[in-house]
């Protein structure tokens, strides 16, 4: 019974064009198989310290799971070179809280927050140097509920921030391998 389901269940994925991005024919020069790609230095220009090794970790992990690249470590010759900076880091408050009588200084107090992330991304030739595809203003935004006490959102940070590295992650190598980032 359950490979009656699986079959039809495959034959409209086929039927649908899917494919993975990895496995497409590729037209630019950077999407070869097998061709090495290393970060370079990743810069932090926003006053939020120690964002630039998540960003960092988070485009090694979608490196090696879905591009048809080889990661070399840091300094390491490659044929591909990425630089990232990550330029803005901004947590502006969408709502605030009218408080209870019972919760005493909970009036005013923020309920809704957005975390906006601003990125500039370039993958180098990395035998002359050269700029082969850029992305100078990646943003990225998520919206997140605070509970009343405002210190809640605090120890949720790192998440959030690591589910928005990821997404600026796929973004970016999304846009790379599809040929639109230049």
């Amino acid at each position: 019974m359950k490979r009656l389901l699986v079959f039809p269940l495959l034959l409209g994925l086929l039927a649908c064009g899917y494919q993975r991005l990895d496995r497409r024919p590729r037209s630019a020069a950077w999407m070869a198989r097998g061709e090495t790609i290393r970060i370079a230095s990743f810069q932090n220009r926003t006053s939020h310290l120690g964002a630039e090794d998540t960003f960092r970790k988070a485009l090694e992990n979608r490196i090696v799971a879905a591009t048809p690249w080889k990661l070399v470590p840091p300094g390491s010759a490659s044929r591909w070179v990425l630089q990232c900076n990550l330029l803005r880091y901004e947590v502006k408050v969408l709502g605030l809280s009218l408080g209870s009588s019972s919760v005493q200084g909970s009036a005013g107090t923020a309920s809704r927050l957005e975390v906006v992330v601003v990125a500039s991304v370039q993958l180098l030739d990395g035998r002359t140097g050269d700029v082969v595809a850029t992305r100078p203003q990646l943003t990225f935004s998520n919206q997140y509920r605070v509970d009343q006490n405002f210190a809640s959102f605090d120890n949720r940070e790192l998440r959030v921030l690591e589910t928005l590295a990821d997404d600026f992650a796929e973004s970016f190598l999304t846009q790379l391998l599809e040929g639109t980032a230049e």
